[in-house]
């Protein structure tokens, strides 16, 4: 079983205008809403890609039951612990023909004590041995730092695998309990390892500090210029094919669960780094937060050069 963890879920609000102008009030005829939050994304590629998992979250208030009712009515399972306050909405602004975006994430409602206790207890009645666990996105407020590291462990003592995705002092703790599968982007990366990871090189270098603390799989997204997908043997670096952007929002999402996708179908490290960047690009191309069309994918698999890098 595969379950998908997203502390900070949220309604992504995105609105399209021709042009973006300060000071002055600007008209939409486009806006849509995503049911957002980095592990629901997950869970919704995976659905695409017809693989089953188990939502679980923190939500609350009319927003939550969105949330809840959308995610079901997409056929993805879910299990909630309800809190009081609303869950939180973030704002995308793009231009409909140009580069420029603006994007506002609240910070989420505050989490008691209670809730993350009740929290655990659901994450310690679902894990075993042989599951797949994605644990992804920010921090509410009043969470601690080691939340991520301390559900690591406990997984781990139960025999499961966990792939994270978190930033800041919580992908910080979150690598020293040694996840199966990290995946920061490039300032993440940077923030851990202490210099600027701007090209292949750089990206090489960066691994090897995450390698050694044991984690599995190292990937690191870097935008436009691709993938670097590494294990303790060897290293791939996929480049990303030329798409138009639509909305960039999820892909990161997509892109892992395309590597989870591709490992449970065995693929090998190349394989599994061109899956993952044909599927962040399909996803860019779409409106959609993490949407994508898996036909799409498989035509931009052979576009996309994967090859095995040296180490040193």
């Amino acid at each position: 079983m595969i379950f998908t963890l997203t502390p900070n879920p949220s309604i992504d609000r995105t609105v399209m205008i021709p042009e973006i102008r300060f000071n002055s009030v600007l008209r939409s005829d486009k806006v849509r809403l995503d049911l957002g939050g980095k592990g629901f994304n997950v869970s919704r590629s995976l659905h695409t890609f017809g693989i089953e998992s188990l939502a679980i979250a923190w939500v609350g208030g009319a927003t939550g039951k969105i949330l809840a009712d959308g995610l079901q009515g997409l056929g993805i399972q879910t299990d909630f612990v309800w809190v009081d306050q609303d869950t939180r909405g973030n704002t995308m602004i793009i231009e409909e023909s140009g580069d420029w975006y603006i994007k506002v994430n609240e910070p989420g409602q505050p989490i008691s004590r209670d809730a993350i206790e009740q929290l655990f207890n659901k994450v310690k009645s679902y894990a075993k041995k042989g599951d797949w666990w994605v644990l992804s996105g920010s921090l509410p407020p009043d969470v601690p730092v080691e939340f991520y590291a301390d559900l690591i462990d406990l997984l781990k003592s139960r025999g499961a695998r966990v792939y994270l995705d978190a930033r800041g002092e919580a992908l910080h703790y979150g690598c020293q309990a040694v996840p199966y599968l990290v995946k920061p982007n490039a300032e993440e990366a940077s923030n851990i390892v202490g210099f600027e990871v701007a090209d292949q090189e750089d990206a090489k270098r960066a691994a090897l500090p995450f390698l050694r603390m044991g984690v599995s799989f190292f990937a690191l997204t870097m935008g436009s210029m691709g993938l670097l997908l590494a294990t303790q043997r060897e290293m791939v670096f996929a480049t990303a094919p030329k798409v138009v952007a639509h909305n960039t929002a999820g892909s990161g999402d997509a892109l892992l669960a395309a590597l989870l996708y591709a490992e449970l179908h065995e693929k090998d490290l190349a394989e599994m780094a061109a899956w993952a960047v044909a599927t962040g690009a399909a996803s860019v191309e779409t409106d959609g937060v993490s949407e994508f069309d898996l036909g799409r994918v498989q035509t931009l698999l052979p576009e996309i050069e994967s090859q095995v890098i040296n180490i040193m």
